[in-house]
């Protein structure tokens, strides 16, 4: 059997047609024996059958998962009904009712950390004016940066870093 099974027969072991062994082939899968339409029948059953697993655990390809597409439409499902039923409780608060106070508190906030670079030029008083400056650029960088979520807050390697170093 030096010279392999033929096509063929492989395709009926692994029960597919030939011409998922020509692509398994092709993808390296199923190995060829060297000669035209033959195959080397224990590395390609070994290889087919580790290909099936990575597919079964869901690490390769595109293919859906029809059992991962389950269990996240059983959680997606759990969850809503988890929300209608702490509204249906009460215990679920509306944002109408919420919004107001958040936006004091984050006001508040805001505030205070625009007020840090006066603050920093009081009880450091080696500081210079453009110091001050930097570090409210600073500031409001990252405020900006919080309010768009997408952002992120390190200010690592951006112009104010390089500006303290002056």
């Amino acid at each position: 059997m030096a010279e392999g099974i033929p096509g063929q027969s492989l395709a009926g072991l692994l029960d597919l047609d030939i011409r998922s062994i020509t692509e398994l082939a092709r993808s390296g899968i199923v190995v060829g024996s060297g000669f035209r339409g033959r195959y080397l029948l224990a590395p390609s059953v070994r290889n087919y059958v580790r290909h099936l697993r990575e597919i079964a655990a869901g690490r390769q390809g595109n293919e859906l998962n029809a059992v991962d597409e389950n269990a996240r439409l059983k959680m997606a499902q759990r969850q809503n009904y988890e929300l209608k039923n702490s509204i249906l409780a009460g215990s679920a608060i509306p944002y109408e009712a919420i919004a107001p106070a958040w936006a004091r508190i984050v006001r508040a906030i805001r505030s205070a950390m625009l007020a840090v670079p006066g603050k920093a030029r009081f009880r450091l008083q080696h500081l210079t004016p453009r110091d001050a400056e930097v570090i409210g650029e600073i500031i409001r960088d990252q405020l900006e940066a919080a309010a768009l979520t997408d952002q992120p807050l390190a200010i690592n390697g951006d112009a104010h870093a390089a500006a303290f170093s002056e």
